[in-house]
């Protein structure tokens, strides 16, 4: 059974659990990381099922703005995630050069 565009659209959406972004520092880089590569690995799926053309309507529009939000959020919590990292690093890097470690 081929779905709609607008199924898959839907499907994408249902993949993409919401968080907000006062949340992502709170889940450790790991977690968010594993969260996401299995988000990416489900949308893949559903991507994979697409047969183009695409024809989207307009009551796909709020779907379309409410997954792009989502990702937005997303990208933001991986950018977080990404400096929160650095941080870490610049960090240790410090304590080895004051501890003089080598």
């Amino acid at each position: 059974m081929t779905l709609t565009n607008h199924a898959l659209l839907a499907e994408l959406l249902d993949v993409t659990p919401a968080i907000t972004p006062d949340l992502a520092p709170e889940v450790g880089i790991d977690e968010l990381l594993a969260t996401f590569e299995a988000i990416v690995a489900l949308r893949a799926d559903i991507i994979a099922r697409i047969i183009p053309p695409i024809t989207l309507s307009e009551k796909d529009r709020p779907l379309l703005v409410e997954l792009e939000r989502r990702q937005n959020i997303w990208q933001d919590a991986l950018a977080g995630a990404l400096r929160r990292v650095g941080e870490q690093r610049v960090g240790t890097t410090q304590l080895r050069a004051y501890g003089g470690a080598r």
